[in-house]
């Protein structure tokens, strides 16, 4: 049995407009929170090229995969960092949550450009291999969530292929990101696979979210865990939560027991939230 704890953490861009919530006054902390927890993956959602090297420069037992969302690699990522001792990447990519999904650009009526980041991973002392899937959603357009989730749905098996790292192409899939939208959602129900009836289509091919599709079969972590700790929400204002909107997700495949799943209520020194989120833990085994 390989176990494998994994992390998604939305960090909150640097915004000059925060003021004591800056991020040169949180990133210390949002750090601090990784390195505590030791998570085997780490996947973060919003840093911006200067908060992705303060985290590489910090959290430097972390390989880092990942661009950002503009034309030049620049803007907004969802960066996925991988623990060297224990894995080591095989391959990566990112797409757009678009029409045009492998090149940069703006899905439907969602207000900025949004990706996708993935990696394929291999335990350094073993055979096992994992699947990650690192996002974030439109904030603001219902329907760019649920194309989103559509096209993550048709690209799934593809990322799950099989390469040197999994001779059968069998390797469990994990699913992480901020989606915006909270259990229950339609873009959650497509993700799982619980949405009949609300087919779409993607680049001129029909996509049906249901069980019907070729995608791998994903179990919300936090439903699934044995053990649930930590509030019910995800968000806050950086003093105080915002109840009833967990809309950061762990999604996994059935190859993986979810052990158990918490919503990290960690504050700084300060007595503040280090971001505007919560991160998530899911710790999970195969």
């Amino acid at each position: 049995m390989t176990a494998i704890r994994v992390l998604s953490y939305n960090v909150r861009y640097a915004n000059r407009g925060d003021h004591h919530d800056a991020w040169h006054d949180r990133r210390d902390a949002v750090a601090r929170l990784v390195r505590f927890h030791r998570p085997d993956i780490a996947a973060f959602q919003e840093p911006l090229p200067g908060q992705r090297r303060d985290l590489r420069e910090r959290l430097p037992e972390y390989e880092f995969v990942g661009r950002g969302r503009a034309t030049d690699g620049e803007g907004e990522g969802c960066p996925i960092g991988v623990r060297g001792d224990r894995w080591e990447v095989t391959r990566s990519g990112t797409f757009w949550l678009s029409e045009t999904p492998d090149s940069p650009s703006v899905g439907w009526d969602a207000s900025h450009p949004r990706i996708a980041t993935w990696a394929r991973v291999r335990a350094v002392d073993g055979d096992a291999a994992l699947r990650v899937v690192n996002t974030h959603f439109d904030h603001v357009s219902a329907r760019a969530r649920r194309e989103s989730a559509r096209l993550l749905r048709e690209r799934l098996p593809a990322i799950a292929t099989g390469d040197e790292a999994d001779a059968d192409g069998t390797a469990p899939v994990v699913l992480v990101g901020d989606l915006n939208c909270t259990p229950g959602s339609e873009p959650h129900r497509i993700l799982i696979g619980d949405d009949a009836g609300t087919g779409g289509t993607v680049d001129g091919g029909a996509v049906d979210g249901g069980a019907t599709d070729d995608a791998p079969a994903l179990r919300d972590a936090a439903v699934a865990a044995d053990l649930r700790h930590g509030p019910e929400t995800s968000l806050t204002d950086f003093a105080r939560l915002i109840d009833g909107r967990r809309i950061d997700h762990a999604l996994v495949s059935p190859e993986l027991s979810v052990e158990a799943f918490a919503t990290l209520a960690d504050r700084d020194d300060r007595g503040r939230y280090p971001s505007d989120h919560l991160p998530i833990l899911a710790r999970l085994s195969m």
